[in-house]
């Protein structure tokens, strides 16, 4: 089932009325373009979509009694509906907090898409929802460090912007999971080309709800580059970014796992997951030609480590 985080922002423009009208009905046939797709797909808002202010003074509670709206509405009324985002939305980390913002305004429904890579969908209102991605900039609070970086979101306001990411929308239908349990269950015939540490049976089934979708998506890429990986190779061609861990942290031991005969092995290699400091730790068996993945979780600290070296 694919989510669909209404982009709250949408509605604040100076259309008229007539405009809006014509905004929402096209934004009805987004959700009706995402539903011939994945007709599981669930629109998530931050608040009840008939609460919705439009336009100044317009709500969407008054554009569905209009007759012309009537087929719209009851399509609406069919679709799976959720609000506030905190229904489907895991609550952080309680030593984490974290702020989204698009051309510097805070939002909420980008936040939610990425955290949860998913779909965010927009009224076609101005121009700064005619892209088919957004870009947004976030502050990440962690314990005591700050860290800012930006992001890429999908996004749909159009049925064509729709049929850009079909297939995405199909292969989350089908292959969606809802937590890390399943995502260890089912690790045999997701991720058939990766081998696993003994200890991330526990990392996985301790994985808070909001990482499942980012730490999935990470696994199916590292799982395609060890498919393809060609013996002779010194390392796979990584499709996302996998960087060795710092001199500091590995002399701090912070990088060593229990390998899968019991021994503690370094493994350096990681790449990072939502919402940061998530991190997935794999080293590469060269003598098997296989990819083990040894950790999966938050960034590991020490209270000795030197701060220079607590960056993600």
């Amino acid at each position: 089932m694919v989510l669909m985080f209404f982009n709250e922002k949408s509605c604040v423009s100076d259309c008229s009325q007539e405009e809006i009208g014509q905004a929402m009905r096209d934004f009805v046939r987004v959700c009706q373009a995402v539903r011939r797709v994945d007709n599981g797909a669930s629109l998530v808002s931050e608040v009840r979509l008939e609460d919705l202010e439009l336009a100044p003074g317009y709500y969407l509670a008054q554009w569905r009694n209009e007759s012309r709206n009537r087929d719209y509405w009851r399509f609406m009324r069919l679709l799976n509906r959720k609000s506030p985002h905190s229904t489907v939305l895991p609550a952080p980390p309680d030593d984490q907090d974290v702020e989204y913002r698009h051309n510097g305004d805070r939002v909420l429904g980008l936040a939610a898409a990425h955290l949860m890579d998913a779909l965010a969908v927009s009224l076609p209102t101005t121009r700064a929802w005619e892209d088919s991605w957004l870009n947004v900039d976030y502050v990440l609070l962690d314990e005591d460090e700050i860290q800012e970086d930006s992001a890429e979101v999908r996004h749909a306001s159009t049925p064509e912007h729709v049929s850009e990411h079909a297939d995405w929308i199909r292969e989350s239908a089908a292959g969606a999971v809802t937590s890390g349990a399943q995502l260890w269950e089912e690790r045999e015939s997701l991720f058939a080309s990766l081998q696993f540490a003994p200890g991330v049976e526990d990392d996985l089934r301790n994985l808070a709800s909001v990482s499942v979708p980012s730490v999935r998506a990470a696994l199916l890429a590292l799982d395609t580059a060890a498919a393809s990986w060609k013996p002779g190779d010194s390392e796979p061609a990584w499709p996302i970014k996998v960087v060795p861990e710092s001199d500091t942290r590995i002399n701090l031991g912070l990088c060593n796992f229990t390998d899968s005969d019991g021994t503690k092995r370094l493994f350096s290699l990681h790449t990072r997951f939502r919402p940061k400091p998530g991190r997935i730790h794999l080293r590469v068996v060269t003598e098997e030609g296989r990819v083990r993945i040894g950790y999966i979780g938050r960034k590991r600290l020490a209270e000795d480590v030197p701060r220079r070296s607590r960056r993600v």
